[in-house]
């Protein structure tokens, strides 16, 4: 538009004279002299209207190349802002695939043996972190300043994420399985879930930016629409050609940028479920890796790890509102021969028959896990020393009177101890299980209770 109006201020400075001229003519045109230089005069105007008319033809053809020019690059910069916004889109969709593909990997690795995690975990682990940092790359060049921070700080998690579970995979070749999965539950599942939101919060910006771009291409249509308005009324002075082709053409560039708008809102949205859903079995996945981190699998009661929770949360009551809690430690006398006479599979089943009759037995305040092999703990929750035995009396006469399928009747024996002052967890565990091994010495099939107050603990330094 600027080259249309200096055009057309030079046209008008070279040529009004001449117009004002032959529409000026005094009478001394039809003198003899003036008569021959009229006649000389008149071919002006025809070469007048050739200028003229050459000119605004130089003029149609110059807003043509400008708009022609401005439309094109319009449309390669929304081309280019478009693949790079789906390009963006697709690196952070990589790199909730390689995350979700590490927390599968770290449940593949509760449910296999030892020699899996050997032989499979450090290559899984390096093939993992290579993935990682290559997209990583890719898409930090891509990425705005705020971008940038966001990933910034997935990259911290990730970090920390990354190395507690090869602490985890360390523990697991070192058969320290129950510290593995505490490091699991406390420490890099906590981690997950901000993770999930940066990611989240990173494929919100590229949302935003996509709608920046179509807010963009949008403008950049109406302003091409308009520079194909102010051609088309150019074009009618000049002739009826032009405006039905700068028409012609604005009417498919319009529907070419629509189209263009369709299909990336098409894209958006089939991106954006696409996320949703793998965030979706991401959470599921964390789930039950939760669950099977405090679940004892064969019996389905709560594991050691959950009950060391249960302990820790009961002893912080205790300490802040002075409500005692006690243990109850069991062991089925002679397990070893069932599993011997009858075989591991019929162990297996008395196992879990106890456990239902054991869950069936205690108060719905209270809580029970597998200890360890044939050896179960009891939590009961706001209770006194001498209302232990009654509980553990119960639970030890039901074993007793129980008809097992293949075995028979089998016993067991429980140490009890409620918690003092000054006692600390592994005190209190200890006590219980001197109690436990009273019962046994004595003839087993019976209940212990560890008699130990406030004033027989020694003083602390």
């Amino acid at each position: 538009m600027a080259s249309f109006i200096a055009m057309s201020t030079t046209f008008s400075r070279k040529f009004a004279p001449h117009f004002y001229n032959q529409f000026n003519v005094n009478h001394s045109l039809y003198s003899d002299s003036g008569l021959k230089a009229n006649i000389r005069l008149m071919h002006h105007p025809t070469r007048l209207l050739i200028y003229g008319f050459t000119i605004v033809i130089l003029l149609m053809i110059a807003l043509a190349f400008i708009a022609f020019h401005s439309s094109s690059v319009g449309n390669r910069d929304v081309n280019l802002q478009v693949a790079r916004q789906l390009e963006k889109i697709n690196l952070v969709n990589e790199l909730s695939t390689i995350i979700q593909s590490r927390t599968r990997f770290m449940q593949s690795m509760l449910l296999h043996d030892e020699q899996f995690i050997e032989d499979e975990s450090w290559p899984s682990f390096n093939r993992l972190r290579g993935a990682y940092n290559e997209t990583r790359e890719r898409l930090m060049p891509m990425l705005a300043p705020r971008e940038r921070e966001i990933m910034e700080a997935i990259d911290r998690l990730d970090r920390d994420i990354n190395d507690l579970n090869r602490q985890v995979s360390v523990l697991f070749l070192n058969g320290s399985r129950d510290e593995a999965s505490k490091i699991l539950l406390q420490e890099v599942l906590p981690k997950t879930a901000p993770l999930l939101s940066h990611l989240s919060e990173l494929t919100q910006a590229q949302r935003m930016d996509v709608q920046k771009a179509l807010l963009l291409s949008s403008s950049d249509a109406e302003a091409s629409r308009t520079q194909i308005a102010i051609f088309s009324v150019f074009a009618v002075l000049v002739s009826l050609a032009v405006t039905c082709i700068a028409i012609w053409y604005g009417r498919k560039l319009s529907g070419q940028l629509q189209d263009m708008n369709n299909y990336l809102e098409q894209k958006i949205y089939e991106r954006t479920e696409s996320l949703l859903d793998t965030q979706k079995e991401l959470l599921e996945d964390n789930n039950e890796l939760t669950r099977m981190a405090l679940t004892d699998s064969l019996t389905g009661l709560s594991n050691r790890t959950h009950m060391n929770q249960i302990l820790h949360k009961e002893y912080s009551r205790f300490e802040r509102h002075n409500q005692r809690f006690g243990i109850i430690m069991l062991d089925i006398d002679h397990f070893k021969s069932v599993n011997d006479n009858f075989g591991h599979d019929t162990g297996d089943v008395v196992l879990k028959k106890l456990a239902m009759i054991f869950e069936n037995a205690i108060r719905t305040s209270d809580f029970i896990a597998r200890w360890g092999g044939e050896e179960f703990l009891i939590c009961c929750t706001t209770i006194e020393e001498e209302d232990l035995l009654p509980i553990a009396e119960t639970i030890r006469q039901l074993v007793a009177s129980t008809d097992f399928e293949n075995v028979g009747q089998i016993t067991a024996s429980l140490g009890c101890a409620a918690i003092v002052k000054g006692e600390t967890i592994g005190e209190l565990i200890k006590r219980a299980d001197i109690a436990l091994y009273e019962a046994k010495n004595n003839g087993r099939n019976m209940t212990v209770v560890s008699e130990f107050t406030d004033l027989s603990l020694p003083d602390k330094p």
